[in-house]
């Protein structure tokens, strides 16, 4: 197949995406969605971990790193809408959907935007660190900037020393409100049944029934569904990084993907 002819443009996708290791001819390619506060960044390590026929792709959010000055987006339906518009150029190769924590909730949206579209369906759908859609309940009261800091320093949501260095704090905290307050508010009435299949992780020390919360993400899908849990807390994929990126490509592998095996 020939690359689309798009690639490389200083559009939407320029803006969005990020490929840390570009490949000529991949097989497929795996998205990766970060966590509130996040960035494309967390994920570049992951492309020594991929086989060559994989080529990773990480979503960079606007509000933080090189999109700084960019205006900040509180909706986990306004992020997918605009992360499926600039996965566009990349359909011609299957697209896996990686999240983690907030990047879940996204990649769980922009999957259902690719299964109603008239592009192809993506071929899998990793989720990391989050509840189910139909788990999640609104906020019950106002969602002001310190209600917001206080959830997301008691849930673990970043590092603390975001909240305890000036500086730092200064230049990450508006992004990571802004994310937190996307997650706290996203709610479906009717979680949408996907076709995709879905491998659903988490951490056992992050809080709650682990197992019961990841098995849950079965709910929303007909494609079959995995979990698996490993030793760790919200952020348990930095430590498991290796173990969690060799389980994906197997799954990636079990989902009907032989090729992109490694070699």
């Amino acid at each position: 197949m020939t690359a689309p002819s798009t690639l490389g443009s200083t559009g939407a996708a320029a803006r969005w995406l990020r490929r840390p290791r570009p490949r000529q001819d991949p097989s497929a390619r795996l998205v990766c969605l970060p966590h509130a506060g996040g960035t494309a960044s967390v994920y570049s390590p992951w492309t020594d971990r991929l086989p060559p026929a994989i080529e990773l792709i990480a979503v960079q959010y606007p509000g933080r790193q090189d999109r700084l000055a960019e205006p900040l987006m509180s909706s986990v339906p306004q992020i997918a809408d605009a992360v499926v518009a600039a996965l566009a150029p990349y359909t011609d190769r299957p697209l896996f959907l990686f999240g983690h924590s907030m990047g879940s909730l996204v990649a769980y949206e922009v999957a259902i935007r690719m299964e109603a579209g008239p592009g192809p369906d993506p071929a899998g759908l990793f989720v990391s660190g989050q509840l189910a859609p139909q788990r999640s309940a609104p906020p019950k009261g106002a969602l002001d900037d310190a209600t917001v800091e206080a959830e997301a320093r008691e849930a673990g949501w970043t590092d603390p020393v975001v909240f305890e260095h000036p500086e730092l704090r200064e230049l990450v905290l508006p992004a990571l409100l802004a994310d937190v307050r996307a997650s706290l508010t996203y709610h479906r009435e009717e979680p949408v049944r996907l076709r995709v299949p879905i491998a659903a992780y988490a951490g056992l020390g992050d809080g709650g029934d682990v197992p019961g919360e990841l098995a849950a993400w079965g709910e929303v899908t007909s494609g079959g569904a995995v979990w698996r849990a490993f030793d760790g807390d919200h952020f348990y994929l930095r430590p498991q990084e290796a173990d969690l990126v060799a389980d994906m490509v197997t799954r990636m592998s079990d989902w009907g993907e032989p090729s992109v095996g490694h070699s």
